[in-house]
């Protein structure tokens, strides 16, 4: 190896605990352009560097000026998992990925099979190298193993979500990059990426702990590798084993519940004890046009979620039925959407006061007038602050419950997997929130006393019925619990498919086609125009054009079917 490459990230204090400010609670990664070949080896602080370069994967990359790279974390994560549900609806070239229209050629899916190979790629020269370090360097000679522990789950994080994008993928392993492989054709099985998968993620369950090495907080733990690992094999139907990962972590202690929903989005408040795995974007001394020249770790959330009334670029919409959906008392949908009417608590504008935005959809796409909380807390580009510091919590603790749920109820423990349901539900209702405060939030949104939660089994029950589900009452409740906990977040989309529920989700959550409505009938009333009939062959995405350009060893008789 010649290079090590890394390029750019500058995090003065990047990833941070909660409010904590010691200089040992959050992970810094100092800014490489080219670490030569026999730098890392040189010492274990060297090798802590290159280790800590593998981390600028997970942000966004504002060089390249390829594809969606500069929205990373954004684009395609969120379109794939919601907006793909048509809970979220964006209008421009954005539009197709509610109306199923997505291409080989869609740049979003080009950057996230280039954003997610640049990470194996890295890991692999990063692995390569570690292994002809010298032992005597290492001031604990396990430290040697914990490195590589971090390095190979980040690896098989972006093995893992490209297999839930794509299924099968070539798989390039230690020492290898598309420098030296240029030629690699996808995996024969998707048995064969899961294999690499769950061989890394179990690596790093054996030889990680708890809390971060160093207790720098942005760092891969033993609760992200037993949560990605149940992921993983609740993907193979191996619910056994994700239910014991699962448990360990809930029997851990490490992690609880963020006692008001409405906190989990704020800004420059990260890590909170609901975080299992979050990528942070801090608040740096300079947050608007051209901070990017210094920095990958900028995201401008705010002009892609705000209402286009106020400035907003109309890439993230919520849907009508999505925002209809909700129980009385469920303060999932206070705190996380606003729509036409509503005022947003954070700027003080009011939906629908300007003329052209009076009406349930506005646009000449007809997007719906409702909007996220979760990402809009700022008029966009007021006070400086064209980027946001946010947090993208891409795996949390309420999440590790309602797998568990999952997994409970499919080896026969629907007691189990009903008091999972219930924690949530209990924290949505505002029952954590007596004595608590909130960052933010007007005072007055905080519950003062506890209230009674509607019986999830007795609701979903009748839920199922009035919508026309067929599957078991406990999928129907956990589709919609997953709806409503992570709207706007990065799972729902994946979490149909591998529960074999999107056909039923689009048939009782969106009837309103072409087939049996017109436009005009939606727009009056409502609803979203479904463009589609749900394929199945869709519940994967097609492989980038580019890729099939550039690879020999992939041509279009490889490609995804239906595409």
């Amino acid at each position: 190896m010649k290079h090590h490459t890394n390029y750019s990230l500058l995090l003065a204090a990047a990833l941070t605990l909660g409010t904590t400010t010691a200089c040992s609670d959050f992970l810094e990664v100092d800014h490489y352009d080219i670490l030569e070949e026999d730098y890392i080896i040189q010492s274990e602080a060297n090798v802590l560097a290159g280790l800590n370069g593998l981390y600028d994967t997970f942000y966004t990359d504002q060089a390249s000026g390829l594809g969606d790279d500069a929205t990373w974390g954004f684009k395609p994560q969120i379109f794939a998992a919601c907006h793909s549900t048509m809970d979220c609806q964006a209008s421009g070239w954005d539009a197709e990925w509610q109306r199923h229209a997505w291409k080989a050629d869609k740049g979003s899916l080009e950057t996230a099979w280039r954003m997610s190979y640049r990470a194996v790629d890295r890991v692999n020269r990063f692995l390569a190298t570690l292994a002809d370090v010298d032992e005597g360097i290492f001031e604990d000679p396990a430290n040697r193993e914990i490195y590589e522990a971090e390095a190979r789950a980040i690896r098989a994080y972006n093995y893992l979500y490209l297999a839930k994008l794509f299924g099968r993928v070539p798989l390039l392993l230690t020492g290898e990059t598309y420098s030296t492989s240029p030629s690699k054709p996808r995996a024969e099985t998707i048995e064969e990426v899961y294999a690499i998968i769950k061989e890394d993620l179990a690596y790093g369950r054996d030889h990680l702990d708890w809390t971060p090495l160093n207790g720098q907080y942005g760092r891969i733990t033993l609760g992200f590798c037993k949560a990605y690992l149940a992921e993983l094999y609740m993907q193979e139907g191996n619910f056994e084993a994700a239910k014991k990962e699962l448990k360990d972590i809930i029997d851990s202690n490490t992690y609880e519940l963020d006692p008001c929903y409405g906190n989990l989005h704020n800004w420059d408040v990260h890590w909170t004890k609901e975080s299992v795995f979050e990528i942070m974007y801090h608040d740096q001394d300079n947050m608007n046009w051209g901070a990017n020249a210094s920095s990958d770790a900028m995201m401008w959330y705010g002009w892609m979620c705000a209402s286009p009334e106020y400035q907003g670029w109309g890439s993230m919409c919520l849907s009508w039925e999505l925002y209809n959906s909700f129980e009385p008392g469920d303060k999932r949908k206070k705190y996380s959407m606003v729509a036409l009417g509503d005022t947003n608590p954070f700027t003080g504008e009011t939906l629908g006061t300007h003329s052209g935005y009076e009406g349930l959809f506005q646009g000449s796409e007809n997007m719906p007038q409702v909007y996220t909380l979760k990402y809009w807390r700022h008029v966009p580009g007021a006070d400086g602050y064209v980027y946001n510091p946010i947090s993208l919590t891409i795996k949390r603790y309420a999440g590790v419950l309602l797998d568990y749920a999952e997994c409970c109820f499919e080896t026969g423990d629907p007691t189990t997997g009903w008091e999972m349901i219930r924690q949530v539900r209990n924290r949505a209702w505002g029952n954590l929130e007596p004595g608590q405060t909130i960052g933010y939030w007007p005072a007055d949104y905080l519950n003062t006393e506890v209230v009674d939660v509607p019986d999830a089994e007795t609701y979903y029950t009748q839920y199922k019925a009035e919508k026309g589900y067929t599957s078991d009452v406990w999928k129907v409740a956990l589709v919609i619990e997953r709806r409503h906990e992570f709207n706007a977040e990065f799972s729902l989309y994946h979490d149909l498919c591998r529960m074999d529920m999107c056909d039923e989700w689009f048939r009782c959550e969106y009837p309103h086609t072409a087939a049996n409505s017109s436009l005009e009938e939606c727009l009056a009333n409502g609803w979203s125009f479904r463009y589609f009939e749900h394929q199945e062959y869709q519940e994967l995405f097609p492989i980038p054009t580019n890729e099939i350009l550039t690879n020999p060893a992939i041509g279009q008789e490889n490609q995804n079917p239906g595409y």
